[in-house]
């Protein structure tokens, strides 16, 4: 009862400031009026409780689904700038009028395009040299693709991008799936791939009504999970880390199974292992953070992770933390971008 009331009460507080103050905020300075109006009560509760049956029931509503997320990256947005103009209003407050409705058109245009970058796709190149390996390495990896809230012509989309690169193996780094949305069947595109796919579950597999089911199902496209174990592909080990288990039992797997005889290529969804990682991980993928996704989102990233994006050096280990192939909640980037990468592993010299 009370893990409900204070996820009633966060629900309340967000959907106000996401949905409802901008409004306010934008409407005080093209009308004028007090921002803060009793009745705007009344829609708060509303969307709250769309969203908190949204939230709480595994509704697969797409019209649903598109309200609550469009509206919170739109209302995210609206609410930075609504929040800005009013300062500037408060400094010259004669202009009000025209700077609420520059706040607005700014508001918008960088809205749609957040929502178009969101759609966008880059591959990205990373090339690393060591000496434990005799000859060049391909790997193409991706995280975060999220299907349910992204279709299933997102991944279809993807496929069709990494068809034409040469690559030896694929390598999926968790949230492959986040939603009731999704269905085993939104994979199938995978099938039309003949090289290896390794996988590692992220925290949003776990989310999912019958999340058991879902990953078992993965076996029959094509997909390898490794659950806290570790393979040969030709001279290369890779590490495979489960994302359900605290940091410190994920470093006590990885001490036990990373080899150092080999070029350790270890797959964990969330970065937070690095700095307890063993020295011999030679590099580290992770995803996850989606690099903050929407400004300024990046800089409280920061607060919780070393690794938010890119690649990090400690020593003889290194880390790539991607971005991510998807968006999560809002299908809007806003200072990032969805990657694939194409990772090169070549001898040293």
């Amino acid at each position: 009862m009370a893990k409900a009331l204070i996820f009633g009460s966060l629900i309340l507080l967000s959907v106000y400031l996401i949905y409802v103050l901008p409004v306010a905020l934008f409407a005080s300075l093209l009308a004028g009026g007090d921002v803060f109006v009793a009745s705007h009560l009344w829609p708060t509760l509303l969307i709250a409780a769309l969203l908190f049956y949204y939230l709480r029931t595994h509704a697969t509503s797409k019209l649903l689904s598109h309200f609550t997320h469009y509206g919170m990256g739109i209302g995210f947005i609206a609410l930075c700038v609504a929040l800005l103009a009013k300062g500037a209003a408060l400094l010259l407050p004669e202009a009000g009028q025209l700077i609420g409705g520059a706040g607005v058109a700014l508001a918008l245009g960088l809205a749609a395009y957040a929502m178009w970058q969101g759609k966008r796709l880059t591959m990205e190149r990373l090339a690393v040299r060591s000496d434990k390996v005799s000859q060049d390495h391909h790997f193409i990896f991706m995280s975060d693709i999220h299907l349910g809230s992204n279709p299933a012509s997102h991944l279809a989309r993807i496929c069709r991008m990494i068809e034409e690169e040469p690559y030896d193996a694929l390598l999926i780094g968790g949230d492959l799936f986040d939603s009731s949305a999704f269905d085993p069947t939104d994979l199938a595109p995978l099938r039309a791939i003949t090289k290896p796919i390794y996988f590692v579950t992220g925290n949003h597999e776990y989310y999912v009504a019958n999340h058991e089911g879902k990953l078992e199902s993965l076996a029959d496209y094509n997909i390898i999970s490794l659950t806290n174990e570790a393979v040969m592909h030709h001279d290369i080990q890779l590490v495979g880390l489960s994302d359900n288990q605290p940091v410190a039992v994920q470093a006590r797997h990885a001490a036990a199974l990373v080899s150092e005889d080999h070029f350790s290529l270890c797959l964990v969804h969330q970065p937070g292992l690095w700095g307890h990682q063993p020295n011999a991980t030679d590099l580290m993928l992770s995803g996850h953070t989606h690099n903050g996704q929407i400004f300024p989102f990046s800089w409280l990233v920061r607060l919780q992770f070393k690794a938010v994006y890119g690649l990090y050096k400690d020593g003889p280990c290194q880390i790539y933390v991607s971005s991510g192939a998807g968006t999560w909640g809002p299908p809007m980037r806003l200072g990032t971008q969805n990657e694939i990468i194409h990772l090169t592993i070549s001898p040293q010299g």
